[in-house]
């Protein structure tokens, strides 16, 4: 008996993985078969390990006018995320550093800080947010939550479908999220990526324009993040310039024993008031 049940399974298993390889057989995107089309998405998805602009952030919170501020970001895969402001003389203001641990936001004005774990800071968003996410977000990325990097075998993890002259792919078997990405049917470059609560209207939208050469491929100079679903529309809007793949720059950063640690509530409500 139990010899049948161990080929009973293994029959499904089979069976499983080739519905899903004829499925992305089956469908036609830009010329290309499904697996075709997604194993091209994923090559030619590029892994930078490192990046940097000068971006306008511009963050509406749902009140009467946006908060905009020049700075300069910084990103090193896999190790931070970082973000300054820097408006007099090149003397930095302000920095936010996002590490896979934690957040850490420093006020060098008012000698001030907020620090607090990625775990913490998912559960205060309610959502399945990590670093990996974040970066690929802002990378111009498809991802597989819980995935550093993606290979060409990963394609059968996505189910595809033809969305006008785009093709919708999406992270198959999650639960509460779904992850949803829309490229170009002619050149596979990632346009949107949605994030959503399955069952709820609730989501967010990160749209990709404006692309530009850098190095042997493109890379977008505007990015909008968006929730949708909520009782006020919140968003964040990038604008890059003199966007490099640089590597010469610390990732590290100290705080002086004179620097007081506030709360994140704290400091939500020195934002507002601006």
């Amino acid at each position: 008996m139990k010899q049948i049940k161990y080929l009973f399974l293994l029959i499904l298993i089979l069976t499983s993985c080739s519905t899903s390889r004829n499925t992305l057989r089956n469908t036609m995107i830009g010329g290309l078969s499904g697996t075709e089309y997604m194993e091209k998405v994923i090559e030619w998805t590029p892994s930078r390990q490192n990046l940097t602009a000068r971006t306008r952030l511009e963050l509406n919170t749902g009140s009467a006018s946006p908060i905009s501020v020049n700075a300069n970001m910084r990103i090193r895969r896999g190790e931070i995320i970082r973000i300054t402001v820097a408006p007099f003389l090149g003397i930095e203001v302000a920095r936010i550093d996002i590490t896979p641990e934690k957040v850490l936001a420093i006020n060098r004005m008012n000698k001030q800080y907020v620090e607090l774990g990625f775990g913490e800071l998912s559960s205060m968003l309610n959502t399945e947010l990590d670093f990996n996410i974040l970066q690929s977000l802002i990378l111009n990325e498809i991802f597989i939550p819980g995935r550093e990097k993606l290979s060409e075998s990963d394609a059968e993890k996505f189910n595809l479908s033809p969305y006008g002259n785009q093709a919708k792919l999406q992270v198959k078997g999650t639960k509460r999220i779904g992850y949803s990405f829309f490229t170009s049917a002619t050149d596979g470059r990632l346009e949107e990526t949605v994030i959503s609560l399955k069952g709820l209207p609730y989501s967010l939208h990160c749209r990709y324009a404006d692309f530009t050469v850098l190095g042997n491929d493109v890379f977008p100079q505007s990015v909008e993040m968006q929730s949708e679903g909520t009782d006020k529309t919140y968003s964040l809007s990038m604008k890059l310039s003199r966007i490099r793949t640089d590597s010469d720059w610390d990732a590290k950063s100290e705080i002086s024993s004179k620097y007081r640690k506030i709360s994140i509530q704290e400091l939500l409500q020195l934002i507002i008031k601006q």
